[in-house]
């Protein structure tokens, strides 16, 4: 698959300060260009600021020392960047001090090299000077997601693109500009304890996980947005990993769907004008589970997504005397609202099994496993475990239902 343009975070900008305490004198950004990137038509650099407020004019020489570090090896990439882009979350009463700084910024780019930032929506709402921002900038992507209740909304992270109210709001400016959709998920533990009340990032466990465990009940919905919201609330005292839950705790997860990206870029492509398309935020790092895949993200994008088969893969485990198999479920359906049953088949008898704890997989027969998902516990890529033959053997899903 390959994207007609890809925003790639290559560091984070440091002013000398944290907290508003001085650290560094001469703050430097230490930024790198990944080695294995997918391929694109065109780059962007993604430096991202992580407090909120706007950077010191402090930090610009060393976003000026690190671009050109990145561009250089870009060329010698052969890979076409376009420009910068800042991920900055300005307080919207700071944005004149925004303005300035990006003013900065501008001034010390090569030539050629364009600028873009990421704006949130609160910054076009009236009496702001996001005017006085855009003016500074070559293009602007529009955060439709974490709008709503603060930075980590409950029960919503996408926002819907409403065309009538935001299409005349973004193209009164006459620059160009992106929409970002959510294409990421998020679990969290929200506390009923008033002592606890407030809610904490979670990123350990997963539906399959909760979903295989007795002390929680589920509660599976749609927000406005279309994604699946899902609340696994303790029914009793329990612990996960280092968690301990009283009754009425919850873990909620927030995930994205086909649906909801279909209907955000549906919107999207009707506000026209100077709008240069949609940006999915974000590509998957490896091993999550809360994210779409970027195939998925397309075919959903253009209303052809059809769920794959659930297939096997196999990695040889390359043992001595025997052929250890380690086995992957790959394409189970993540998002099915009931229990799926798996059963995958061997080409010769198994020795035995060893299955990845605390995956119900057993072995049922001499080449037989079989296994069952609870509802929304499917994932892309699944880890069943190792299989043990004496002879390389082959594994194929023949019952999934």
């Amino acid at each position: 698959m390959r994207s007609n343009v890809l925003f790639v975070h290559v560091g984070t900008l440091f002013d000398g300060s944290r907290g508003g305490t001085e650290v560094s004198a001469a703050p430097d950004i230490y930024a790198e260009l990944p080695s294995d990137l997918p391929a694109a038509e065109e780059y962007w650099l993604v430096f991202r600021f992580e407090e909120q407020r706007v950077p010191r004019a402090t930090a610009v020489p060393a976003l000026q020392r690190s671009v050109a570090k990145l561009l250089q090896t870009a060329q010698r990439r052969n890979l076409r960047v376009r420009g910068i882009q800042l991920d900055i979350d300005s307080p919207t009463g700071s944005l004149y001090q925004y303005a300035s700084f990006l003013r900065v910024v501008k001034a010390g780019l090569p030539p050629g090299c364009e600028l873009s930032i990421t704006a949130l929506l609160d910054w076009f709402r009236p009496n702001t000077a996001i005017k006085d921002v855009i003016d500074e900038v070559d293009e602007f992507v529009s955060q439709f997601y974490d709008v709503a209740q603060g930075r980590f909304p409950r029960g919503a992270i996408g926002a819907k693109v409403d065309v009538k109210k935001w299409g005349p709001n973004f193209n009164r400016f006459e620059k160009r500009f992106r929409i970002g959709i959510s294409t990421f998920g998020r679990a969290r533990f929200i506390a009923v304890s008033p002592s606890s009340s407030r809610d904490i990032f979670y990123r350990d466990p997963t539906p399959a996980d909760l979903g295989r465990l007795p002390d929680f009940a589920l509660q599976a919905g749609r927000n406005d947005a279309g994604e699946v919201v899902l609340d696994y609330r303790a029914i009793r005292e329990t612990a996960v990993s280092y968690v301990r839950f009283q009754p009425g705790d919850t873990i909620q997860f927030v995930l994205p769907t086909p649906e909801s990206v279909r209907l955000a870029v549906e919107s999207a492509r009707q506000i026209g004008g100077y709008n240069a398309g949609v940006v999915f935020f974000r590509w998957p790092l490896p091993a999550e589970t809360l994210v779409m895949p970027p195939d998925e993200t397309i075919a959903a994008a253009n209303g052809h997504f059809q769920e794959k088969a659930a297939t096997i893969e196999q990695i040889d485990a390359k043992c001595a005397s025997v052929t250890c198999t380690d086995l992957y479920l790959v394409n189970a359906n993540r998002l099915a609202p009931v229990t799926l049953h798996f059963r995958v088949e061997s080409s010769l008898d198994l020795e035995y099994f060893l299955p990845q704890k605390p995956l119900p997989v057993r072995m049922t027969g001499s080449r037989r496993l079989e296994l069952s998902l609870p509802p929304y516990g499917g994932q892309i890529r699944l880890y069943l475990g190792r299989a043990v033959t004496m002879q390389p053997a082959k594994f194929e899903v023949v019952e999934p239902r």
